[in-house]
């Protein structure tokens, strides 16, 4: 397949998930030419991902975002350990974390994301295209991103004397409606629109491509990038409710003898609450979710004041390599980490905006894509790797244990040590 002949990008990134947009908008704050393909057909509203740590914090005041951030966030300054409610085991106070953003910020992620998305577009309109496809990648001195997007009569310009041309902004194709010659803005070469599956099937070109297209990441089956893991034994359900308890902005773990339970403020007063399964009692409804939050905390939210609620698996993933020859990964293409401990995205973000400082290093040439990579590949996978460990110590600390008095009596006593720096900075993603 031809390529359309246009200038190629410096970037190609595939994926506007929080880590792809937050990567292209570095991107194009670093004077890159970019270019994001996501095949979804616009945002979702979800709320999986909620904790914002002061690593991130740090990065999007660099950009000016923080201020809108904090508008639509809130604060939590303090997380508490409890063995049921009322029942403290010690406090693991933020605001004397050695940073200026001595908090962590609750923001659900598809405000994250519209937030991105706004910022985004802004900065480059037209650089963010939904509805597109990545189906081949090809290596050389410059990488071929073939994909296919879907068109609509909408997309269609129609003129008696020029014929009609499908415009988005991608490109401008010609397609048979008359025999005069295209116009002289029209740019690269014509294909017909596939009537049948209603898509345009298109090459361009970048120096580089990144991947931030998730677990299932299509850049890197296409690189041949190997991606090893497994899921682990533990499931989970979460839910957002109406907030009744006292706890204000405080995060509070409840370490029952039944298993674990989180609990999160949330903006405009709700509360998120996530417990670990009982394999004998699966849950499946907010109702039988409630129930069980109130046998191992003794206070439970209201099931009828739900806005969200599912249940997951949790799982660790590690790529191979995160860099190779033209290609970049970040985000759960490169890592898949339990978010028991809300440090998922946040290490997404942290690579990413590594990434991006090396790649705008490279086309400028002032590094090596040798080191560049070399660089990445060590930092990068060491940040996960660790990442996911704490992560598996989360999980581990909170498990159902014959030996939860013995435990509960450990956490309370790291709490009230000299231990509890250590772990104010590891629960902040201070120390990465």
């Amino acid at each position: 397949m031809k390529t359309t002949g246009l200038e190629p990008y410096d970037l190609i990134i595939v994926g506007a998930g929080p880590v792809g947009l937050l990567a292209a908008i570095l991107a194009r704050k670093s004077g890159l030419k970019v270019l994001v393909l996501e095949k979804n057909s616009g945002p979702t509203k979800h709320s999986r991902s909620i904790g914002i740590h002061p690593p991130s914090l740090e990065l999007f005041a660099d950009i000016g975002l923080l201020d809108t951030f904090l508008a639509r966030g809130k604060m939590i300054r303090r997380g508490v350990a409890c063995s049921q409610h009322g029942d403290r085991l010690g406090t693991l106070d933020f605001h004397s974390a050695d940073t200026p953003f001595d908090y962590i910020l609750t923001v659900p992620q598809w405000i994250t994301e519209s937030i991105l998305i706004e910022e985004l577009n802004a900065l480059g309109p037209g650089t963010l295209n939904w509805d597109t496809t990545v189906t081949g990648l090809t290596e050389g001195e410059l990488c071929d991103v073939q994909f296919s997007k879907k068109i609509t009569i909408r997309d269609v310009r129609v003129s008696p004397s020029e014929g009609s041309y499908v415009d988005h902004g991608l490109y401008r194709k010609k397609t048979s409606h008359s025999a005069g010659p295209a116009p002289a803005q029209t740019t690269g070469t014509c294909y017909s629109r596939d009537r049948k599956t209603g898509t345009i099937s298109q090459v361009l070109q970048a120096k580089m491509v990144m991947g931030c297209d998730g677990k299932k990441s299509v850049i890197r089956q296409l690189t041949g990038i190997s991606y090893s893991g497994r899921a682990y034994a533990s499931r989970y359900a979460m839910g957002d409710f109406a907030d009744n308890t006292s706890y204000e902005s405080d995060a509070v773990i409840f370490l029952s003898r039944k298993g674990l339970v989180e609990s999160f403020p949330l903006p405009d007063g709700f509360r998120r609450w996530v417990i670990q399964q009982d394999k004998a009692n699966p849950i499946y409804s907010t109702g039988s979710f409630t129930e069980q939050i109130g046998q191992r905390c003794g206070m439970a939210p209201d099931s009828a004041d739900c806005i969200m609620f599912s249940e997951f698996g949790v799982e660790r993933y590690l790529a191979e390599t995160f860099w190779r020859g033209r290609v970049i990964l970040a985000g759960d293409s490169a890592h898949v980490v339990s978010p028991i401990g809300g440090q998922g995205m946040n290490l997404g973000w942290i690579n990413a905006a590594h990434a991006i400082r090396l790649i705008a290093s490279v086309l400028k040439n002032r590094t090596s894509p040798g080191d560049a990579a070399q660089l990445y590949n060590r930092q990068a996978r060491d940040r996960a790797k660790k990442v996911i460990r704490r992560a598996e110590f989360n999980m581990m600390l909170a498990n159902r244990n014959p030996l939860h008095r013995l435990r509960n009596r450990l956490v309370s006593l790291l709490l009230a040590s000299p231990v509890r720096h250590t772990l104010r900075r590891r629960f902040t993603m201070q120390n990465l």
